[in-house]
């Protein structure tokens, strides 16, 4: 039996633009768009958590161009929806938004199998990045202590679960703990790290051989 569809909604500010974007997705199996909206108005209307929707696909000049503003709203509107942006340019509020849980980015001038992949790897609670996007993370990162920072087993934990993609929520509901723990610790690992969000979190902790894919961390999780 086949899993149900995604279920997508679709910003971008030119029309034209979406309806060939639109008909693109709707060749693809297992995704389905659901509406289309021009404005922050229309996607005010559009998004909402009884709208039962997987992922919105949003150009970020719908927000003038500004990451972190498109994420927080599309979090205000639907905490749980997947945010798949749309971008011309790398900056710091791009940054600031990618250390939000679910959510990826790929460039407007991306053809139509690249934006695919990264919508799916973000269905599947991954993070498929652009190189360039990518780079700037790295360039981010800040020259370490002259001590490594240790991480409490309980911070390797949510750090380790945070760079699958997880939401606080989530993160909490996995180790059994409060939301607001949960945000404690992954505070308390921006601190120690240097890091100024999520993103540059996992990168600085990949880069120096803190955190592994398939991590013990990881295994720990229920602990």
């Amino acid at each position: 039996m086949q899993p149900p569809a995604a279920r997508l909604l679709l910003a971008d500010r030119r029309p034209i633009a979406a309806t060939g974007l639109a008909a693109a997705l709707e060749e693809c199996a297992g995704l389905d768009v659901k509406a289309m909206c021009h404005d922050v108005a229309q996607l005010s209307a559009a998004l909402g958590p009884g709208r039962g929707l997987d992922a919105l696909i949003v150009d970020v000049e719908v927000f003038d161009g500004d990451a972190s503003r498109t994420v927080g709203t599309a979090r205000a509107l639907d905490p749980g929806v997947a945010v798949l942006l749309l971008i011309t340019r790398v900056d710091e509020a791009l940054l600031a938004a990618l250390g939000n849980g679910r959510v990826s980015c790929v460039s407007v001038y991306s053809d139509a199998g690249a934006l695919v992949s990264a919508l799916r790897a973000l269905l599947g609670g991954q993070t498929l990045l652009p190189e360039e996007v990518q780079r700037a993370l790295m360039d981010t990162l800040r020259e370490p202590p002259p001590s490594d920072p240790v991480l409490t087993l309980r911070e390797e934990q949510v750090l380790a679960l945070a760079a699958t993609g997880l939401t606080i929520s989530q993160i909490a509901l996995r180790l059994h703990i409060s939301h607001s723990t949960a945000k404690t610790h992954l505070l308390r690992v921006y601190e120690k790290l240097g890091a100024p969000n999520r993103s540059a979190a996992v990168a600085t902790a990949l880069a120096h051989g803190m955190l592994h894919v398939g991590s013990p961390a990881l295994d720990h999780r229920a602990a």
